[in-house]
């Protein structure tokens, strides 16, 4: 692991990698602290869509469910439905599933592949990205092998803020 301290544009060092933004935004070694905190304590909402999907790998990597829930536009049909199993039974609402999956898998290493305007640029857009992740905290194994995602996903405004609509994994 790199201790050695970077410093973010704000002169904020991060200290080691732990200290470092999950979103990989800003300065070259931006701590949360400098870079995605203040999305996720509500202090200020992301301008664009490319920043609020950074904000939510963040939030993924740091357990913020309620942040990911936030953000997510209420055509989401999780947002509507919660999980479900085959037969239709409710079985979680979105925030439950996102802080179950924030304790059990580590998010790193994203990386944004596509940044493109949808047909209606002011009320569309699509961010591709890519990330690796790992399970861990599972009975019997420290981490499971590292696991690499792709996904490209759909934001849409709503009220004049971005809200993620839905993803196609495997693509970017």
């Amino acid at each position: 692991e790199d201790s050695a301290p970077s410093t973010s544009g704000d002169g904020k060092a991060a200290k080691t990698n732990e200290d470092r933004c999950p979103c990989g935004g800003g300065a070259i070694g931006a701590t949360y602290a400098s870079c995605c905190k203040k999305y996720h304590d509500g202090e200020a909402y992301p301008a664009d869509a490319v920043t609020l999907m950074r904000t939510r790998f963040s939030a993924y990597a740091k357990g913020k469910g309620l942040y990911v829930v936030k953000t997510t536009h209420p055509d989401n049909p999780l947002m509507k439905e919660g999980s479900k199993t085959a037969s239709g039974k409710v079985v979680s609402t979105l925030a439950r599933d996102v802080e179950t999956t924030c304790a059990k898998v580590k998010f790193y290493d994203l990386e944004i592949v596509r940044d493109k305007a949808g047909l209606k640029p002011d009320e569309e857009h699509f961010v591709g990205f890519k990330y690796k992740c790992r399970v861990v905290g599972q009975k019997g194994f420290n981490e499971l092998p590292e696991e690499r995602h792709a996904e490209l996903s759909t934001f849409r405004k709503v009220d004049g803020e971005w809200k993620f609509l839905d993803g196609i994994q495997g693509e970017a």
